[in-house]
């Protein structure tokens, strides 16, 4: 639709009114002939209004989903044409303060609609307006520290944003729906609700919870587990990392909370999200998948006063020496925990507990060892095994002459049993033991025996 010759600005009106003086107008508009002093005080009226008004006719009423009735402002007496997605659906005539009303098929999301004016023979059309779900939406990351907040609402209509309870911001929505405010730095857990108005209609959005910038995980992260949820910017994208490799993509809810299945989780996997809003984008911490029970992963022996280990992400962990409580504290984000306890005594026996939500998980008994690793057994020639004691789950390697023979690793109790080439006499063995790059230590030598 393009705009007709014939009176296209507000002068050219004017101007055409004033050499017909006296001259009948022909067209008839609403059913009605108009003497030129009738079109002089339409004149009058387009002069006195903006051009946009004026010229191509405004929709006033909201421009939502379902709705059957459109209202506006035009030209008064001017006939309205309202086209939705390129079809005529209404042709109604303005009254004679310029207001308008149609019924047309109820609208459906991203549908089109535009209204052409017309009054004698000059005409334009309005601008395009695009119709958006009833309800407000946010569109842009709710995020702690964030200062705009933006979103899609029912074209032209005042957009109040409601932030913690109070309103931060008001706006407008253009013709396609787009409202950008400016608000204070938002903060953890505020609720964010915009709401949008048109004279006495008015919707509300979802209550949109502010939640960090970094997507989190909230449920445990252990071997076997198919499903993982967290908390990410309300309405963003996730996607779901795990070993590298993308296995699930969801979308957080108003409250930031989504859920995603995965294939079964496997010990040792690491979990990644990466939540995303147009071109925003933030990336959790790298979560390391745990054994469903605890576990200890530094060296219980005599005199230690730290103690460290793997559970469920963000779980509790209860640190029980020989039968009492010695710590309590907490997991981080990728299942790791340390504790400062009493000095460790040979022969006490050390167990975690771990809680999340409404699950506990005990770890295996552990029983504290001398720090320097010892042999259990004689060393005679001709014998294939060798076993001793060192701190419980080290790793133990077994020096004959000066060479590495065989690699084992301890139990929960510190026993180790290892397999070697047949030994002789002379030979000497020495055990030395270390938990990863953390701790190491070097038991006595002993000589092979006729």
């Amino acid at each position: 639709m393009s705009v007709k010759k014939g009176l296209v600005t507000c002068l050219a009106i004017a101007a055409v009114c004033a050499t017909f003086q006296q001259t009948v107008h022909a067209d008839e508009v609403s059913g009605k002939q108009y003497t030129s002093s009738t079109v002089n005080q339409l004149v009058s009226s387009v002069k006195s209004a903006s051009d946009e008004t004026s010229l191509s006719g405004l929709v006033s009423s909201p421009l939502v989903v379902g709705a059957t009735s459109v209202s506006g402002k035009a030209v008064a007496n001017a006939k309205v044409d309202v086209w939705v997605s390129g079809s005529l659906k209404a042709t109604v005539y303005a009254d004679a303060t310029g207001n308008w009303t149609a019924q047309v098929p109820a609208l459906a999301k991203d549908q089109i609609v535009q209204l052409r004016s017309t009054l004698g023979d000059w005409s334009a059309d309005s601008n395009q307006y695009q119709v958006v779900e009833k309800e407000p939406v946010v569109l842009t990351p709710l995020v702690v520290g964030e200062t705009k907040v933006a979103g899609v609402a029912a074209p032209g209509s005042k957009v109040d944003v409601w932030v913690g309870g109070s309103i931060k911001a008001t706006v407008y929505a253009d013709v396609t729906g787009i409202w950008t405010a400016k608000i204070p730095a938002l903060e953890k857990d505020q609720i964010v609700q915009p709401r949008a108005s048109i004279g006495s209609w008015y919707a509300d959005s979802d209550r949109y919870q502010v939640v960090d910038k970094a997507p989190k995980v909230l449920t445990p992260l252990v071997v076997g587990e198919t499903k993982i949820a967290g908390v990410a910017a309300p309405g963003s994208k996730v996607d779901v990392w795990v070993a590298g490799e993308l296995k699930a993509t969801v979308y957080a809810d108003e409250g930031g909370i989504w859920v995603a299945k995965v294939p079964a989780l496997e010990v040792g996997n690491t979990v990644q999200m990466k939540a995303s809003m147009g071109i925003w984008s933030a990336d959790s911490a790298r979560y390391l998948v745990a054994s469903k029970e605890p576990a200890v992963i530094s060296p219980l022996v005599e005199g230690e006063t730290k103690i460290g280990g793997a559970a469920i992400p963000s779980s509790k962990v209860d640190v029980w020496v020989g039968g009492s409580i010695k710590a309590t504290v907490y997991a981080d984000e990728t299942g790791i925990w340390n504790a400062n306890i009493p000095a460790l005594v040979t022969g006490q026996q050390v167990q975690i507990k771990s809680s999340i939500n409404n699950m506990s998980l005990d770890s295996t008994q552990y029983l504290v060892v001398e720090k320097t690793p010892y042999l259990l057994v004689t060393l005679k020639a001709g014998g294939t095994k060798v076993a001793g004691v060192s701190a419980p789950g080290s790793q133990v390697n077994v020096w004959i002459d000066g060479a590495i023979a065989a690699t084992v690793t301890t139990d929960e109790t510190g026993i180790w049993v290892a397999k070697v080439p047949a030994l002789t006499e002379g030979q000497v063995v020495q055990p030395k033991a270390n938990i990863r790059d953390a701790w190491n230590a070097e038991g006595a030598s002993v000589t092979v025996v006729k």
